[in-house]
């Protein structure tokens, strides 16, 4: 198999820190199975896997989870508030990493499996409820391709696994 047949879709972010994810076969065959020991988030919270789970060796695997024991009360949204957890300035200090301008010029490549239709809308949000300048098509800084390095066709959209290219995008954005 081939291994540009193996992942389905990129995106580049243009202007980004220096910080890159990888795939690989071998990463994908150390990958843990459902009866694995459960993460921290997992051993504390009820959660789901947010993308069909496929542990044969060879085969990308999505790792990310989704709590299910939280739940937004109907009058506890607040406008204009950012949202509990950490943020862009926390994953910087986190890893110890030069300032968001220190970037400038250089490009990340993000691949995964399938599409997420929204994934430049819901970095828009993400950057605009942080304060972060837009990385779109438009400026250059965003880019989208399938596994041929083309702009069509992309691979078909999956619900999970566009939680998880957000969640990606996002958080390569953020550093």
């Amino acid at each position: 198999m081939r291994r540009a047949s193996l992942w389905n879709a990129a995106v580049a972010l243009t202007g980004a820190a220096a910080l890159a994810f990888a795939w690989s076969p071998t990463m994908a065959q150390a990958a843990p199975s459902p009866q694995a020991a459960p993460t921290p988030a997992a051993a504390s919270h009820s959660v789901r896997h947010a993308c069909a789970q496929d542990t044969r060796p060879g085969i990308m695997s999505c790792l990310a989870l989704v709590r299910t024991d939280t739940e937004v009360q109907p009058n506890a949204i607040t406008p204009n508030a950012l949202p509990s957890g950490l943020g862009p300035s926390d994953l910087q200090d986190a890893y110890n990493l030069p300032s968001a301008t220190a970037g400038g010029g250089q490009t990340v490549a993000i691949v995964d499996a399938m599409d997420d239709p929204n994934a430049e809308s819901d970095l828009a949000t993400y950057r605009s409820t942080f304060g972060l300048p837009p990385c779109t098509t438009a400026n250059g800084c965003f880019r989208k391709v399938n596994q041929n390095g083309a702009t069509s066709p992309l691979p078909a959209s999956d619900t999970g696994w566009a939680g998880e290219i957000s969640l990606d995008v996002d958080m390569v954005s953020a550093v």
